[in-house]
């Protein structure tokens, strides 16, 4: 749960208050398929966004667990760590324990564990062009002293990636083949998804791959995906999911 800023990533103005209706619009319709398949989740949520849209946190938190995306969706510094954390725990009266940083940049373990997280889930261990290259970083979760770091999932070996430009783009065989063996491999998928793709984004002007599919076509991939993970398992938070992990190790 961000500010829908990506357009001025590729050179295109757009207000703030735009930047919030634009989520706000995509994060009902995300709660709306939460609720019809009751689905268990973590909002990884900018306290930016949060201290603006305080009426739409709340709902969020009744049915999802609330974790920290930094305090500003495109600035960070040191102390957005801890700060974001304080700020969200105030606003949705949840303990927040888990940290993304946006867009995956580089954030210290010890930084992040002494800012009082218990889990992080900032790694996507795929060749991202352009971006990042961490195809050959941990893909599994893992243990960084007291700090439980679950990378987004990818396939083994080929590491077919599972995030949201994946699962947005991919044909749906691929989609299915790839979750099925990261399932089969690790015993968990994390995946993720932002709000605004779930809101009607064609008129922006952003590549293709970004608002190909969007709004009412993209409810209906996740709803079509999230009927085909019941038949495969069961949906946790990422709180639960690190209780369990540690409990097992």
């Amino acid at each position: 749960m961000e500010e829908f800023d990506i357009p001025v990533e590729f050179g295109q103005a757009i207000r703030e208050d735009e930047q919030f209706s634009v989520s706000v619009v995509g994060m009902k319709r995300v709660l709306a398929l939460l609720d019809e398949y009751d689905v268990k989740a973590t909002c990884f949520t900018t306290a930016n966004f949060a201290d603006h849209e305080r009426a739409l946190l709340g709902e969020m938190g009744e049915r999802c667990e609330i974790a920290s995306h930094g305090y500003w969706h495109s600035s960070f510094e040191g102390d957005d760590l801890e700060k974001s954390r304080l700020v969200l725990e105030e606003l949705s009266g949840q303990e927040v324990r888990g940290f993304r940083r946006a867009r995956f940049a580089e954030t210290s373990h010890e930084a992040i564990l002494k800012a009082g997280y218990t889990y992080n889930s900032s790694e996507n261990p795929i060749w991202m062009p352009g971006r990042y290259n961490h195809f050959f970083k941990q893909r599994r979760a893992y243990m960084n002293g007291e700090l439980l770091n679950v990378p987004i999932s990818a396939s083994p070996g080929l590491r077919v990636p599972l995030f949201w430009l994946g699962i947005k783009n991919f044909p749906k065989w691929l989609i299915r083949y790839a979750s099925w063996h990261a399932l089969k491999s690790d015993g968990y998928l994390n995946v993720f998804f932002h709000p605004w793709e779930f809101s009607d984004i064609r008129g922006y002007e952003l590549p293709g791959y970004v608002k190909g599919r969007c709004g009412e076509a993209m409810v209906e991939r996740l709803a079509w995906y999230l009927k085909w993970l019941k038949e495969r398992g069961a949906f946790v938070t990422f709180s639960e999911f690190a209780k369990d992990y540690q409990r097992k190790t």
